[in-house]
C-alpha cells in the first residue's frame, strides 16, 4: 500500500515537474516574441517619425512651386479665364424628344471606351428621383442579349431592371 502510494506521489511529482518545465518553455517563446513585437514596434515608429519628416519637407510649398517652375510650363491665370457657373454650357439630355439615345453620348470625346454611360436625365427628359433607377425605352432592350425581361451577364449572373 505504502509502496503505491509512493509510486502514485513520484508519478504525479514528474508530471507536475514536466508540465512545469514546458509551461516555463512557453513563457521564454512568448517572452521572445513580445521582444521581438515591441522592437518592430519601436523600429516602426522611428521609420513613421522619419516619413513625416521628410513627407513635410517634400510638401513645402515653396519647394513644390519652385519644382513646378522648373519642369512645367506653366503660365499664370488671367482675369479673362475665370468665368461664373451659369455661364457654362447645358448638358444635353442621353435621349432626343423621341426616346432615341443620342450619338454624342461620351460629351464630344471621340470614341467608345466600352462603359455603359449613366443617364443624368430620365427618357422623359425629367430630372432622375433619388433612389430610383431610370425606366429605359423598350426599343433600345434589342440590341442586348437578354431573356424574360432580365438581361444577361457576360459572365452569366443576372441583373434586374
Amino acid at each position: 500500500m505504502r509502496r503505491s502510494l509512493t509510486i502514485v506521489v513520484m508519478l504525479l511529482v514528474l508530471a507536475v515537474s514536466l508540465g512545469l518545465y514546458r509551461l516555463e518553455s512557453e513563457v521564454k517563446i512568448l517572452e521572445r516574441r513580445l521582444a521581438k513585437a515591441t522592437t518592430q514596434l519601436e523600429e516602426n515608429r522611428r521609420n513613421n517619425r522619419i516619413l513625416a519628416a521628410e513627407w513635410s519637407f517634400l510638401s513645402q510649398p515653396s519647394r513644390l512651386q519652385a519644382l513646378a517652375q522648373r519642369h512645367l510650363d506653366l503660365a499664370g491665370l488671367a482675369p479673362a479665364q475665370i468665368g461664373r457657373l451659369d455661364e457654362l454650357p447645358l448638358k444635353p439630355p442621353p435621349w432626343d424628344a423621341d426616346g432615341n439615345q443620342n450619338s454624342n453620348q461620351n460629351g464630344g470625346q471621340g470614341g467608345s471606351s466600352g462603359a455603359a454611360a449613366i443617364p443624368d436625365v430620365e427618357p422623359s427628359g425629367k430630372p432622375p428621383i433619388p433612389g430610383r433607377k431610370p425606366v429605359k425605352p423598350l426599343h433600345n432592350r434589342n440590341n442586348k442579349r437578354s431573356k424574360g425581361g432580365r438581361i444577361v451577364l457576360a459572365d452569366g449572373g443576372r441583373a434586374g431592371q
